[in-house]
């Protein structure tokens, strides 16, 4: 039997797995919203076992730590696995799970077929997930996912075989006759293959025999695993032909979990409430027993027009991507955007059948956004700019809003004309249309412009049902108009881009003081509610010395001498326990790092700069905690005396049991460059810290292995 499972397997992998065009028509939308989070995608992806274990092997191949893999960590939740493959990633499986079902056969036997297997994982996952924690299963999650992929074996089938399949056994029960006629027909069975399938792509042990028996009789499963009886149960609970009359379900769900029928009953009552839910959410209405022909007419023609705009999205996504690849190609090229404005009126033509387009470009240094003018169009364009501040136009409030802005309303066309600004009318005039449509262009929630569509009435309706697909559009011209623009400030001279970065740098400046002002502020106020507490005021004084080496760090940026060559006498013992104290509420409490301090009692004090050596130990703390795993262990100590070249120094080392540092790191470990904690993380602190030393007359070396990281530093006295 699992040998015939595995020849089906060569035919039908997880990659040609179907899934229901509702589901993939809101991944596609979600995809290209540029505020998507992984915890929105993660709901959606945990709601459809194909997409779900699309996922899941694409996570096997790039060896992530998925929920369901050989070694399960209930710690990495499904966000932590998709931020690892990345959303690009996401998209291409989504797109081309869309694509498939574009190009694949469709009938309504096959789309009932395909929602009621949808219905019955879904159901089946969130019950599973209820009675693991009724159970006090270790892990919820696991349950749920192998509640979600336990009868994945019949898309398999479905899909090898799919006139056979769909037409015969589409329509019969959960009862043994079905698995029967599987057996005879295709010397295996669909618990079978989908388990072959899940342990193919990296499902531990546990997940492949709960859903290897999910159909076992009782008796055989009294004292397995206890993932193995709840995936068993879950399924009988969520047959489509349960009754609550089944006192069978019932006595074998108290033999196998010990639970009872009122409680049984609650968690169906409220997974059921779970699915409604999700059903309407993406449009899913199932045909029942007591349907009339009318409803059922209309719930096919509905499944019939999901069928229709997946279509029309898989269409819009190649032509999209054929935008994409012609508008990179000129932003890679660094085209002006008066050059670029041809191409987005010919994609604007292609796309929407729109022949006017205006596209204005937000200027920074004035706050304003400005039209720019192409060979087509008249020069006099290039003379408006509109002020980026709240009802001036149509056009910066589509930019300030960051959503399509219209001047078409429910009132006449006159009077809508009559509340526009002049502006707007104008524009209209110039589009020659008796209307226009405003996109927003942003990149990474950073303004870029608005592009001005000129539209009649009839083009507008049209238009406002396909508004995620005109973001999308706006999205790309925006990506490229960046790239473009980052291109041209890379040929500016020295002097030129040494200027811009001093205004970037004045203006950082400016908002990040306002906030440390504040700070400052009320921890005089919390200073003064807590003058009789002693250990928090100690606190209190820490955290204001920080704030104001904070801003000596901030004032460097625009001093054009260096302020690390005053040397005072500073008590760097003191300094390390100070900021010690703080980080034990702070940067250790998180992942509970522990750390001892071995300070030699010999160091008086040392001719050096306070604020160098602050943000020196920080850096190197902070480094170092990013890196340890949770308990991790730190040991810094200080010794005096210590020779080196014939000359009295001070050294001060860092010690972690990390994971140590990559060799390839090691060789540039103090250049900025790309680290392995992550992309919040440039490789900056280490540059910082070896700069600092510098300026001190010191030195800093490392060692590292699997076994730790260690940084010492040598500081002349």
């Amino acid at each position: 039997m699992k040998q015939q499972a595995n020849k089906i397997l060569q035919k039908t992998d997880i990659d040609k797995l179907p899934s229901l065009p509702h589901v993939l028509l809101h991944l596609l939308d979600i995809c290209h919203d540029e505020s998507l989070s992984f915890t929105d995608l993660a709901e959606i992806l945990q709601q459809d076992s194909a997409l779900y274990a699309r996922v899941f092997s694409v996570c096997f191949r790039h060896k992530c730590k998925a929920v369901t893999h050989q070694q399960t960590d209930s710690t990495h939740s499904i966000e932590e696995t998709l931020q690892q493959l990345g959303i690009n990633t996401i998209k291409s499986i989504v797109v081309t799970a869309a694509a498939q079902i574009f190009f694949s056969r469709s009938s309504f036997e096959r789309t009932d077929f395909l929602k009621q297997h949808w219905q019955h994982s879904l159901y089946c996952a969130h019950v599973s997930q209820s009675l693991a924690k009724l159970c006090n299963y270790s892990n919820p999650e696991e349950a749920y996912t192998a509640g979600l992929l336990h009868d994945i074996g019949q898309l398999v089938l479905e899909t090898t075989y799919p006139e056979k399949y769909t037409n015969a056994f589409a329509q019969l029960s959960e009862e043994e006759i079905f698995h029967t006629l599987e057996q005879d027909e295709f010397e295996t069975t669909h618990q079978q293959i989908g388990a072959q399938l899940l342990k193919k792509h990296g499902a531990n042990n546990f997940v492949y025999d709960a859903v290897l028996y999910h159909h076992e009789n009782i008796e055989h499963i009294q004292d397995a695993h206890p993932l193995v009886k709840i995936i068993n149960v879950a399924n009988m609970l969520t047959n489509s032909r349960f009754k609550v009359e089944d006192q069978q379900i019932f006595n074998a769900a108290k033999t196998l979990l010990d639970l009872d029928k009122p409680l049984l009953l609650e968690v169906l009552e409220k997974s059921k409430a779970l699915l409604k839910n999700t059903a309407q959410s993406l449009e899913i209405n199932f045909t029942t027993d007591d349907i009339n022909a009318e409803t059922a007419k209309q719930q096919r023609a509905g499944d019939e027009f999901k069928q229709i705009q997946l279509a029309e999205q898989v269409k819009n996504i190649a032509l999209l991507d054929g935008a994409h690849q012609h508008f990179s190609r000129s932003g890679e090229l660094g085209t002006q955007e008066n050059k670029l404005l041809p191409i987005i009126s010919q994609y604007v033509g292609i796309l929407f059948g729109i022949n006017h387009c205006i596209l204005f470009l937000y200027d920074a240094k004035n706050n304003q956004i400005s039209a720019i003018s192409s060979d087509k169009q008249p020069t006099q364009l290039a003379d408006i700019s509109i002020p980026l501040k709240a009802d001036r136009s149509l056009v910066s409030d589509a930019l300030l809003h960051k959503q399509i802005n219209h001047s078409f309303d429910d009132y006449s066309l006159d009077d809508a004309r009559n509340k526009l600004s002049i502006i707007d009318r104008q524009l209209i005039g110039i589009t020659h249309q008796t209307g226009i449509i405003c996109l927003p262009l942003t990149m990474n929630n950073t303004a870029i412009g608005t592009l001005v569509l000129g539209a009649d009435k009839a083009q507008y309706k049209m238009l406002w049902k396909q508004r995620s697909l005109l973001m999308r559009f706006a999205n790309e011209i925006a990506h490229t108009i960046s790239v473009s623009t980052a291109i041209s400030h890379s040929s500016m001279s020295d002097k030129e881009q040494t200027d811009l970065l001093e205004q970037k740098i004045r203006e950082v400046l400016h908002e990040v003081r306002n906030p440390l002002s504040i700070m400052n502020n009320y921890l005089g106020v919390l200073a003064y509610k807590l003058e009789n507490d002693k250990p928090a005021q100690e606190n209190v004084q820490t955290i204001k010395a920080e704030i104001e080496r904070i801003s000596l760090i901030l004032n460097r940026l625009t001093e054009q001498e260096s302020t690390t060559n005053i040397a005072l006498p500073t008590d760097i013992n003191g300094i390390i326990s100070d900021l010690t104290n703080v980080f034990q509420t702070s940067l250790f409490a998180d992942k509970n790092i522990q750390i001892s301090l071995d300070l030699d009692k010999r160091i008086t004090t040392l001719q050096s700069n306070a604020n160098a050596l602050k943000q020196i130990y920080t850096n190197l703390i902070k480094n170092s905690v990013e890196a340890l795993p949770a308990n991790g262990k730190l040991m810094v100590y200080t010794q005096d005396y210590v020779n080196v070249d014939g000359k009295p120094h001070i050294e001060l080392s860092v010690v972690d049991n990390g994971p140590g540092i990559d060799k390839n790191v090691m060789s540039q470990l103090f250049s900025p460059v790309e680290t392995t904690k992550g992309e919040d993380h440039a490789g900056l602190g280490l540059t910082i810290v070896k700069n600092l030393v510098n300026e001190l007359h010191g030195s800093i070396s490392c060692k590292s292995s699997d076994m730790g990281t260690s940084f010492h530093i040598m500081l002349p006295k």
